[in-house]
């Protein structure tokens, strides 16, 4: 549980507008624990302020090149960060396109944003603004942080547990996922998710009949994954004896969920561009690709070549 949110506060904080929470370190943290901190925590740029924590004064910066040159690790922080006297900040209500001006025109990595009285109170990075140029279209909060979905088990017996741990890491979206989604378990923790958390969208599944999706409907799932056992590493109709065609899956689950407004995404079976065409086709609202993707250089894992000649990782 704990390493799943952790996954998920990972991409939250990959790529953001306004950090609303930077973390903070005190002018008395050693070099090496500040080494240990940047190892954990995946970036090397600190502010540094009176108490270690948000919304206190702001003393400096701490980043990778003030570091580098130290070489004994007793030595505390204040003695090698920038002063925050030698940075650029910019005043709390400044907008997010004005702040970006005043980061480029800088020319410096990190914008701190403080209140009338000096405390910190929020952070702007110059990585983001890069990534945001390299990536206009990805899909991003109101706070321009990278939106996140998160899978849930449904036979896992710390499931509530783990919803509640993904909400507090910040998921945008919940996927209770399941081969056969029309069960009791997933029919109750839908419910229970969109009572205790009515503004998550919540994905249920998968599905194939008509009937298997009106009970999630009238669960109030926010969307339906609709596939069974005919994806290429699926096990359900050889485990189960279950599973269904996609084309007319999708097609019937399409025209159910149309009179409740939810979109339908189609689960599997897409090993070709002209499979998503055929999807969208008969009703889905976007697709899932598995080993259509799994030989990009953006997929995790080592390359190999299948016996077809195709590369996967």
């Amino acid at each position: 549980v704990d390493a799943q949110a952790e996954l998920v506060r990972a991409v939250k904080r990959f790529e953001q507008g306004f950090i609303s929470k930077p973390a903070c370190i005190s002018p008395s943290m050693t070099h090496g624990e500040l080494m240990k901190l940047q190892e954990t925590c995946g970036f090397s740029g600190f502010p540094v302020t009176e108490d270690g924590k948000l919304k206190s004064k702001l003393l400096g910066l701490v980043t990778r090149r003030d570091a580098e040159f130290v070489y004994h690790n007793s030595v505390v922080v204040s003695e090698f960060m920038t002063p925050a006297e030698k940075l650029r900040t910019a005043k709390e209500g400044i907008g997010l396109k004005e702040a970006n001006e005043v980061l480029c025109s800088s020319k410096k990595g990190k914008l701190p944003i403080l209140n009338g009285k000096g405390e910190l109170v929020a952070l702007l990075s110059r990585t983001d603004l890069l990534k945001n140029q390299d990536f206009p279209d990805a899909t991003k909060d109101e706070n321009k942080s990278l939106r996140v979905a998160a899978a849930v088990m449904v036979l896992d017996e710390r499931r509530k547990e783990r919803v509640d741990a993904l909400v507090a890491a910040g998921a945008d979206v919940i996927a209770f996922d399941n081969r056969q989604g029309d069960n009791e378990d997933q029919l109750e923790i839908i419910r229970w998710t969109k009572q205790k958390y009515p503004k998550m969208q919540v994905i249920g599944g998968n599905v194939v009949t008509r009937r298997q999706a009106k009970h999630l409907l009238d669960c109030g799932v926010d969307a339906l994954r609709v596939g069974m056992g005919i994806s290429s590493i699926s096990t359900a109709h050889k485990d189960r004896g279950c599973g269904r065609a996609q084309a007319s899956a999708v097609y019937n689950v399409a025209s159910i969920a149309r009179a409740y407004d939810v979109p339908v995404i189609a689960d599997g079976g897409i090993s070709s561009p002209g499979h998503i065409v055929k999807a969208l086709s008969l009703g889905a609202e976007t697709v899932m690709c598995g080993s259509l993707l799994a030989g990009t250089e953006e997929a995790p894992g080592e390359y190999f070549y299948a016996d077809s000649g195709a590369r996967l990782k």
